[in-house]
């Protein structure tokens, strides 16, 4: 199989998705729950009657992704908790956060660009969407919401790499500003990690995801080292990973390629 280079010069900005969806900033009115009982009603039955067992079957029967280690979340679903995974696939990467979480509820930070297309909103959020906001005005409302999630014992889902890159078989640096969050709240942190290898009758990849953890908040040490220390642990955890089971490069080549200048 012949293979598509792609080249990049910087891990953090250069996005790979080209899902050409210009992105909206999120209302000044954005509410990121609502009390009402019909939509708390709405989201129930959208989620767990429709979204979990649609994602299961997707999941092991239609994608047959293997799930490895899961055992290690185990004395961890009766609270709230964070996971981290590298950000290489577009459907891959929305099942993985409900499969793992289950039975707890997840939910998963996305950028604003996901929630704009036009019409889809209120359904992404029934899913369990949490959009980062562009504006500062919002940022109280949205790290309010993290904090009640995390309350009410939900799994929360962040792709510290930010931008999809597409079959990707490392793992790409990513800064440690989204540890703030479950350093502030001493919240478990888990890491998942998608790897692709071979198949013995098909092009396409067998994929396979290794979990790790706990990690927990060193709570001996000032926020910013704190936040430094565990994005270290989750970072080491999910390059082991592809370093020794992410084997097999399908679609893509990607290939470092310093700017103009550099």
């Amino acid at each position: 199989m012949e293979l598509i280079t792609r080249y990049y010069s910087d891990e953090v900005h250069d996005d790979f998705a080209n899902t050409h969806i210009e992105a909206k900033p999120l209302p000044k009115n954005f509410k990121y729950h609502s009390r009402n009982p019909l939509v708390a009603a709405r989201r129930f039955i959208i989620y767990w009657l429709i979204a979990c067992p649609a994602i299961w079957i997707a999941s092991k029967l239609v994608k047959r992704i293997k799930y490895v280690n899961k055992k290690c979340m185990k004395g961890y679903k009766n609270r709230g908790c964070f996971i981290y995974g590298n950000h290489t696939g577009f459907v891959t990467d929305a099942f993985n956060p409900t499969m793992l979480s289950f039975p707890r509820p997840a939910k998963v930070m996305v950028s604003e660009d996901s929630t704009s297309l036009k019409g889809l909103r209120w359904l992404l959020m029934d899913l369990g969407a949490l959009p980062i906001p562009s504006g500062l005005h919002l940022m109280p409302a949205f790290n309010g919401e993290i904090e009640r999630a995390i309350a009410k014992k939900n799994w929360i889902a962040i792709y510290p790499e930010a931008h999809i890159w597409p079959y990707y078989t490392g793992v790409r640096n990513f800064p440690a500003v989204s540890f703030r969050y479950p350093v502030k709240l001493n919240a478990p942190v888990f890491s998942y990690t998608i790897t692709y290898s071979q198949r013995k009758h098909s092009k396409r990849p067998k994929v396979t995801v290794y979990i790790d953890g706990p990690f927990l908040p060193d709570k001996s040490l000032p926020l910013k080292q704190a936040q430094q220390k565990l994005r270290g642990e989750v970072h080491a955890a999910m390059k082991a990973r592809t370093d020794e089971h992410s084997t097999y490069k399908y679609k893509y080549d990607y290939v470092y390629r310093p700017k103009d200048g550099q």
